[in-house]
């Protein structure tokens, strides 16, 4: 267990060991981004009793993910609420991004392919769950953004939902556009990202189901010339 020396004091000056946890706010507490995150206090631990949670950030009211559809919305607001936190908490622990395949072509330092990449496999795995987390880390940071607005998202009456034999899986592929508006301070760019998404999402039961999206898939969309989530990725990767 590694533990996060962070600002918890009253005032600017003082600095106080604090536990770093998924819910704290990395963006006040950047030193937890790298520590590996404890999932509860270790009650045999002299230190269990004495060492404070690090502050968490503000929560988001999102819907229950009882349905899949509530987890692709929850997906959506946590983005726009610029919550990585719960952002994550969408996301299951074996979770991969499978980048659009030319796209990718002008991040090969980040996603590093090996010969013969095939994103077809069901085992990729370029880009990971701790990927995933730093990414959004980076990229939902309201001191670079002012706000993203999703201008295509999942539509349940338009976009194409698959069933197959496991009644656990189902995937959504839907087209994506999420306009970024950048600080006045980092710049004031205003711009944005289109393509589509295949989404697997899976529940470990069907009594009192719980979903969580195991898998996205980027396809960009040549059509527009925009830049695709596959690019913002490699941009925020770091």
């Amino acid at each position: 267990m590694i533990w996060g020396i962070a600002g918890c004091g009253p005032d600017d000056d003082a600095q106080v060991a604090c536990r770093c946890t998924a819910e704290t706010d990395v963006r006040a507490f950047p030193e937890c981004i790298d520590v590996i995150v404890a999932e509860s206090n270790d009650a045999s631990s002299p230190f269990s009793s004495r060492i404070a949670d690090c502050p968490s950030g503000s929560r988001l009211f999102l819907r229950e993910p009882t349905t899949p559809e509530a987890v692709l919305f929850n997906i959506k607001d946590t983005m726009r609420g610029l919550s990585p936190a719960q952002y994550m908490d969408q996301l299951t622990e074996d979770f991969v991004f499978v980048p659009d395949v030319e796209a990718m072509e002008l991040y090969l330092d980040v996603y590093n392919p090996p010969a013969g990449y095939n994103p077809e496999a069901d085992l990729d795995t370029l880009w990971n769950r701790e990927q995933e987390r730093r990414f959004s880390v980076n990229l939902l940071d309201n001191t670079h953004f002012r706000g993203l607005d999703f201008n295509r998202w999942y539509e349940s009456a338009n976009d194409e939902r698959k069933v197959g034999d496991d009644p656990l899986e189902e995937r959504y592929i839907f087209p994506y556009a999420i306009e970024f508006t950048e600080q006045p301070t980092a710049g004031g760019e205003v711009f944005e990202v289109r393509g589509r998404l295949e989404v697997d999402v899976i529940t470990e039961t069907d009594d009192n189901p719980l979903w969580l999206v195991r898998r996205i898939r980027d396809f960009r969309d040549f059509a527009t010339a925009r830049r695709s989530l596959t690019e913002i990725r490699g941009d925020f990767a770091q």
